[in-house]
C-alpha cells in the first residue's frame, strides 16, 4: 500500500488556501508568489484549476536541467534540488502541466516536493476536498497520470 495525491480540478473553487498554505509551508509567510500549487481560474466560466507537479516517471524537467537538479528520489517522487538549480527556466519550459514556476527573485525553480509525505495543502482544502491524499492499493503503484490524479504512490511508513 502506498499514498498518492488527488486533484479533483471538478470540485475546485478556487479559494487559493491550497497556495496560501504551500507557501507558508515552505517560507513561513503567506505569499501566493512562493507556493508550489497555483490555481488557474477562468472567471468567465467560473473555472478553477489547480496546477501541481505530477511527479511524472518518465519526468522532461529532468531531462531538460543542464545542471542536473531535478532528480527522482527514492519513492519515485521528482524532487528539485535548490542549491543545484540556476534558475535557467528550461524546466518550467518543458513541463507539460505547467506545474514548475521560475522564482527569478530567489534563482531557482519551484515545484511541488508533497511536503516530504505531508502535503500541508490537503489540510486546508477540506470542502470540497478538492486535493485529496489517500491510500492507493498495492496492486495499483503505478503512478496515475490524468485529469484527476497526481503524484506517485509512497510506500506507508
Amino acid at each position: 500500500m502506498g499514498l498518492r495525491l488527488i486533484v479533483r480540478q471538478d470540485y475546485c473553487t478556487g479559494c487559493k488556501s491550497c497556495m496560501l498554505m504551500c507557501s507558508f509551508a515552505h517560507t513561513n509567510a503567506f505569499s501566493y508568489s512562493d507556493a508550489r500549487v497555483k490555481v488557474v481560474k477562468e472567471e468567465s466560466r467560473g473555472l478553477s484549476e489547480p496546477h501541481i507537479c505530477r511527479h511524472c516517471p518518465d519526468a522532461p524537467c529532468i531531462e531538460a536541467c543542464p545542471e542536473e537538479a531535478i532528480s527522482h528520489e527514492k519513492h519515485g517522487w521528482v524532487l528539485l534540488d535548490e542549491e543545484l538549480c540556476v534558475g535557467c527556466g528550461l524546466c518550467v519550459e518543458a513541463c507539460p502541466y505547467d506545474a514548475l514556476y521560475l522564482d527569478r527573485e530567489k534563482g531557482f525553480a519551484l515545484k511541488c516536493d508533497l511536503c516530504g509525505g505531508d502535503p500541508q495543502c490537503v489540510k486546508v482544502c477540506r470542502f470540497p476536498r478538492a486535493l485529496v491524499w489517500e491510500l492507493q492499493e498495492a496492486a495499483a503503484q503505478e503512478p496515475a497520470i490524468d485529469d484527476q490524479t497526481v503524484g506517485l504512490s509512497r510506500p506507508k511508513p
